[in-house]
């Protein structure tokens, strides 16, 4: 409920608006808005104060009420409470609660425990499922986790996950596995300098992420943390079986298993023991010069991928950005292989202009170095040391060192430098920008499907990471540095990426093939504010006008717009 409130300073009036709201049981003002003098509000009242018709103190609305929506069907609140209920002098937020106000925030916008707090006061989550900020504070998160046991968050897990298959349209049977390694923390930004490191940065968690997702809705199934790397093929094979015995417990038959290589995890080792294993089948992605000789393939003999995100940008009226592909037969691992190769135009606009910035940083940096060595400000013995530099930085910035030639000489008397770039080798690293190549055993799937696997999958390979949202996103960064804490909080990112490709499944059922980026992008301008209503005399907040597509995407949950809210359209 909002309401004008007066303040007296100094003899003075001054307004304020004010929210309130019952949050477990009792009154508690939730918002306050500054109007400032009588005048003002007066001026608001015969509605000439022109930020009145806009509304005051909006906030984010429609990303909150649609998660919630979709966790209806999982109550995951309540799946956690009951295995490890609330102590009976707690007040506030329970374990459950916690795990779902951090899983929200996740799959919107995630911030760190102590910013979340702040983040949930921009948004009406007091309208959606009322909670008193403060208590979601980071040493409250941390003494409820604290809670969590290995078998307690193994038993949640298996639980959670049982829900999230329910909500599958009909049986399904075939999944995709898929492992990738992870840094805790994100890449370095290509902006960043050519030398130096930050100061008092904490090392980051290295671990892999072995996650099984049902194949033609991308629906998460069940997922492992493995916190030793990879190496030998005896290592991974203990995880594939508890995995399927997992899935078997929770009552999902698998008939099929295509386990999907991401970035690191294509040793030998692992590559033959998948693919001797007559129950699995392996897709594995590679850049381009995995197989150079493929890079030379003209891309008029590429056809047009059919899958979604094509489909997407047919709709948007984009055909020149569709995913195009080309399958052959080549030799890989001794054994003779089907490979698809895709090029995405947006990766390669992308990835072309990051190489010429890249390209640029050199030149500028060894120019400097020219002028210095012709001013004799450098050793002249130092020829080695600058070839040395060179390939450092092309270490760093991931370039082939061939792409540059470096010169030495005199002219004059005094010494002279030159960096020359070398166009053969710009035009073969230029032919590879935006390809992918990918190896199956699976002989019976065209490269359409083989293609389709990884573009409409949550593998973090920079191509895919433009379709729309992607595991990384949800994932990276962590703000843990306990293995406790990171394990907890994984699977709360776990959960947000159950929300987020659930509620696109039930989109793209209706009709609308946006992807979850897109969709959260559209949600999270879907607004509440509080309006002045003349006619009642009141002050209320209610949803600012949506749009076409924020109306299409409530309208495919089952909702519509009257007077202001969002109620169901039945």
């Amino acid at each position: 409920m909002a309401h004008l409130y007066k303040k007296v300073k100094k003899g003075r009036e001054y307004f304020y608006i004010r929210e309130t709201q019952r949050v477990y049981g009792k009154p508690t003002t939730v918002n306050q808005v500054y109007l400032g003098t009588a005048d003002k509000v007066q001026a608001l009242l015969e509605g000439q104060d022109e930020k009145a018709r806009e509304g005051f103190s909006p906030k984010e609305f429609g990303s909150i009420f649609v998660l919630n929506e979709i966790d209806r069907n999982l109550d995951l609140t309540g799946l956690v409470d009951e295995l490890l209920p609330p102590k009976k002098r707690t007040k506030g937020p329970s374990l459950g609660d916690l795990f779902f106000y951090a899983a929200l925030n996740r799959a919107i916008d995630p911030t760190s425990k102590r910013k979340l707090a702040a983040w949930y006061e921009s948004t009406d989550i007091l309208r959606v499922r009322p909670v008193r900020l403060e208590s979601l504070s980071s040493q409250n998160f941390w003494n409820h986790w604290n809670r969590i046991s290995e078998e307690n968050l193994e038993e949640i897990i298996h639980r959670f996950f049982q829900r999230v298959h329910a909500q599958l349209p009909d049986k399904k049977e075939n999944f995709l596995l898929e492992i990738t390694s992870y840094s805790s923390t994100s890449t370095a930004p290509d902006d960043a300098p050519l030398s130096g490191k930050r100061k008092g940065a904490k090392a980051p968690h290295q671990f892999w992420l072995a996650l099984i997702t049902e194949r033609s809705t991308g629906v998460p199934i069940y997922y492992q943390i493995i916190t030793k790397a990879i190496q030998e093929s005896e290592s991974l094979e203990p995880v594939f079986k508890n995995m399927l015995a997992q899935v078997e417990d929770m009552g999902i038959e698998v008939k099929d298993l295509t386990v999907i290589l991401g970035k690191g995890t294509d040793t030998p080792s692992l590559i033959d023991l998948v693919d001797s294993q007559k129950d699995l089948h392996l897709i594995a992605a590679y850049p381009p010069d995995f197989l150079p000789e493929l890079t030379t393939v003209p891309l008029e003999d590429f056809w047009t991928l059919p899958c979604k995100y094509n489909r997407r940008l047919l709709a948007e009226g984009t055909p020149e950005n569709q995913i195009l592909y080309y399958e052959t037969q080549a030799s890989v691992w001794g054994r003779s292989h089907k490979v698809a190769i895709t090029y995405d135009p947006r990766t390669f606009a992308s990835e072309h202009e990051k190489f010429q910035e890249k390209i640029q940083k050199v030149r500028q940096e060894f120019a400097n170095l020219e002028r210095k060595w012709g001013q004799g400000e450098l050793p002249e013995e130092d020829p080695q040391s600058l070839e040395a530099y060179l390939l450092q930085i092309c270490q760093y910035l991931q370039l082939r060192p061939d792409l540059f030639k470096l010169s030495f000489g005199k002219e004059g008397g005094a010494p002279t430098m030159s960096l020359a770039l070398q166009e053969q080798v710009v035009e073969e690293v230029a032919r590879g920008l935006g390809k992918t190549i990918l190896v199956t055993d699976h002989k019976d799937w065209s490269g359409e499907e083989i293609s389709e696997a990884n573009i409409d999958r949550c593998i973090v390979e920079e191509q895919i990471r433009q379709t729309g949202i992607t595991l990384q996103e949800v994932l990276l960064p962590q703000y843990h540095w306990t293995e406790s804490k990171l394990r907890v909080n994984i699977f709360v990112c776990m959960v947000a990426l159950s929300y987020l490709i659930l509620l696109c499944m039930r989109l793209n059922q209706a009709g609308l093939l946006a992807s979850p980026k897109e969709v959260m992008e559209e949600l999270r301008n879907l607004r509440t504010a509080v309006f002045w209503h003349p006619e009642d005399k009141k002050l209320k907040r209610r949803l600012v006008p949506p749009n076409d597509l924020q109306l299409a995407i409530l309208q495919a949950l089952g909702f519509k717009v009257e007077e202001g809210k969002v109620i169901p359209a039945k």
